[in-house]
């Protein structure tokens, strides 16, 4: 039996020109047709895939010079975060010593506190700014410079503590030195000049010997007399030989008395701060002139005044 031939199936181009020039003829087989066609759509596709990859290139570049510039602008604003600080590390440091030297004023020394507690940080351990020029790897530099921030933060925010009660106390011991300034009999009640001491001496009106509790300070009738110190009138009125008086209850175990007034201007029970006019200079009771009788009591003993004075005693002019 007779084989047939295969007949090979193939496509004919016609290219017909507008020029009126023949007509040309391409003849293709379908095998090859179907590899031009597949090798076309495979380029289109190729270069669909190029040029997408392309963009998506050409957006990262963008994207990773933004992030660079952020990468910098945030390094620098660390930086200078960094530098503000190790300034603001730098105050705190001046103002723990400003408290030594108000503790030492105060007469209470240093804070255990502060020795124990301060230099665990601060400008002496703060070597943020060398480690820029030190570490290369960006990435690096910043973890180390945000540690560093974190550190820094907490140990200020410690110290703000410190410092906090640490002034407090000083006030408070401040306030206590100052009432017990105030409370304590250290300013003389007139100025004039001192005729009696305290100690032995002969009364001048029994003309016996005697211990004098007291300074008599000779000044002209009417002088003003002011509190030596703070306190509370106990009494104020007539008393034997003291004439008018005036007693007042100092705090902190003090006690004054102001004797042979010729007026009294406060009342028992009233608050007076030191200082203040209480009465006048006079010569009642056993007195033989004008002059203030001036006395001082410590722990229920009399004590020599001239031995608390803060300030000369000049004469009355």
């Amino acid at each position: 039996m007779e084989k047939k031939k295969k007949r090979r199936e193939i496509f004919t181009l016609m290219l017909i020109p507008h020029s009126g020039r023949g007509v040309r003829q391409i003849t293709i087989s379908k095998i090859s047709f179907s590899l031009v066609l597949t090798a076309i759509v495979a380029g289109f596709l190729s270069l669909s895939f190029f040029i997408n990859d392309y963009r998506q290139m050409r957006y990262k570049v963008a994207r990773l010079d933004e992030l660079e510039v952020t990468n910098q602008t945030q390094k620098e604003e660390i930086l200078s975060l960094a530098q503000r600080i190790s300034n603001f590390n730098e105050e705190m440091e001046k103002l723990k010593k400003l408290e030594d030297r108000l503790r030492i004023l105060a007469g209470v020394g240093g804070s255990a506190e502060t020795s124990k507690e301060l230099g665990k940080g601060g400008p002496q351990d703060y070597s943020l700014l060398e480690e820029v020029i030190q570490v290369g790897d960006q990435e690096l530099l910043a973890i180390r410079l945000i540690e560093r921030i974190e550190e820094s933060a907490v140990f200020l925010e410690n110290e703000i503590e410190r410092r906090g009660r640490g002034f407090e106390e000083v006030e408070k011991i401040v306030r206590q030195k100052k009432d017990l300034f105030a409370s304590t009999p250290n300013i003389f009640p007139v100025q004039g000049w001192i005729s009696s001491d305290y100690g032995s001496r002969v009364n001048p009106v029994t003309r016996k010997r005697e211990i004098h509790q007291a300074i008599d300070i000779v000044v002209p009738w009417g002088t003003e007399v002011r509190a030596s110190a703070q306190g509370e009138v106990v009494s104020a009125g007539w008393k034997s030989a003291y004439g008018l008086m005036i007693r007042m209850n100092d705090r902190h175990g003090y006690q004054t008395v102001y004797g042979h007034l010729s007026r009294v201007v406060v009342k028992e029970g009233q608050w007076v701060d030191k200082g203040e006019v209480i009465g006048r200079v006079g010569s009642t009771g056993h007195s033989t002139g004008p002059h203030l009788h001036f006395e001082v009591w410590s722990e229920g003993k009399t004590v020599d005044p001239l031995g608390l004075m803060v300030e000369p005693l000049g004469e009355v002019k």
